[in-house]
Order: structure tokens, then sequence, then C-alpha cells
């Protein structure tokens, strides 16, 4: 039902984004992100059904924009990610990560919010396994063709062990670092999460550098 014309749209989605991470999805008050994006009732219901629905929108929106800045972060270095192994595609996404997190503080907040909340990672589960899957399946796949990692195990389970690895990585970091995101802390993190994900997946065979 969403339009993507109207007045006050940004405002709206930046309220209900901060208002959603705060004090999660049911005690969210519709009342007060309508009244603090200065939209009417009769608008917002215009383009909108209900609650659930703005949610989601939120959701998908910081996705994508999550998504649009990795990928110009990484044209930016002038990197052809489809030459790379799959660690290297994976340390590189999560540099971008990183950089993304230390630039958008409370967009990147919201998104581990949803990690760290079961009712909001519920009712947004449809959007981010999707996502997961277009984007680690195919590096899976590759990845064992390769030799870079163990084909006596499932494609489909080690995307689903490296899918949720990263989502409860990024719900460690936010319990560690609720308050200051500092590049040091983030990278030295990360560095460890890649170690491990790395040396528990590899072929024992495999030639992969350190």
């Amino acid at each position: 039902m969403e339009n993507k014309g109207f007045l006050h749209k940004d405002e709206l989605l930046q309220e209900a984004m901060t208002e959603f991470a705060d004090k999660g999805f049911d005690s969210a008050s519709l009342n007060q992100i309508i009244k603090r994006s200065g939209i009417s009732k009769g608008s917002f219901y215009h383009h909108f059904n209900n609650k659930e629905e703005l949610f989601l929108k939120v959701v998908e929106r910081s996705a994508d924009e999550k998504l649009a800045f990795i990928s110009r972060w990484i044209e930016e270095r002038g990197v052809d990610s489809r030459k790379l192994g799959l660690f290297e595609t994976l340390e590189l996404l999560m540099q971008g990560g990183i950089e993304f997190a230390l630039q958008h503080p409370e967009l990147s907040q919201f998104l581990l919010s949803i990690m760290k909340n079961q009712e909001l990672r519920s009712k947004a589960e449809g959007l981010s396994p999707e996502y997961y899957d277009q984007v680690f399946d195919p590096l899976i796949k590759e990845a064992i063709n390769q030799g870079e990692l163990r084909s006596d195990l499932d494609p489909e389970f080690m995307t689903k062990i490296i899918q949720y690895s990263f989502m409860s990585f990024g719900e460690l970091l936010m319990d560690s670092y609720k308050d200051v995101l500092e590049r040091t802390m983030l990278e030295e993190q990360t560095s460890q999460f890649l170690e491990f994900i790395k040396h528990g997946l590899k072929d024992p065979n495999a030639s992969i550098d350190d």
C-alpha cells in the first residue's frame, strides 16, 4: 500500500526507526511517530495499513541503505570481489560493515537491535534470511568448487552456519560496545571472528593464507 511519493516520508521513517529501536515493536507509539514526523494520521493510513507495515518498510530501507553503502565502499577501493576467495570476500564485507557502523551509528544500532530482540527479529525474519541466502549461497558453492571449503558438509548447512554466525556476531558487538563504536576494537573483534569461521570450515587440505 505504501506510496513512494509523499511529503515527510524520510522524517516518518527516521522517527519510526528511532522509536522501534528504543522501545521495541509492541511498546513503540505510532501516535508519537506520526506526531514527531509532522504528518497527519490520514496521510499515514493512506500510505500504510498499520504499524507492522511501517516497521517492515523501515527494516527494508535500512538494510538497503547498508548494502548500498558497502557496495559503494568496495567499488571506491577498486576491488573486483568476483576475483576474491570466500574468506577474502567475507573480510571485505565486514570491513565495509565496520565503516557503515562508524559513519551511520544510529542506523547500524537499529539493524543490530533487530537481531538482539526476538520480537523484532521474528517480524523481520522474512527479509533477513532471504538477503543472506542471496549473498552467501553462491559464495559457499563457489568456495566448495574451488576447494576452499570442506566438500563433505552440506552447502545449505554451511550457508546457515555463516548466516547465523554473522547475526550472532553483530549481537555480540552490540552487547560489548553499546555506547561507543571504536574502529580498533571492531577490527580486532572482526579479525578474531573471521579466524574462527576460516579454521572451523576450511578444507584441511586447502591452502589459505593467514
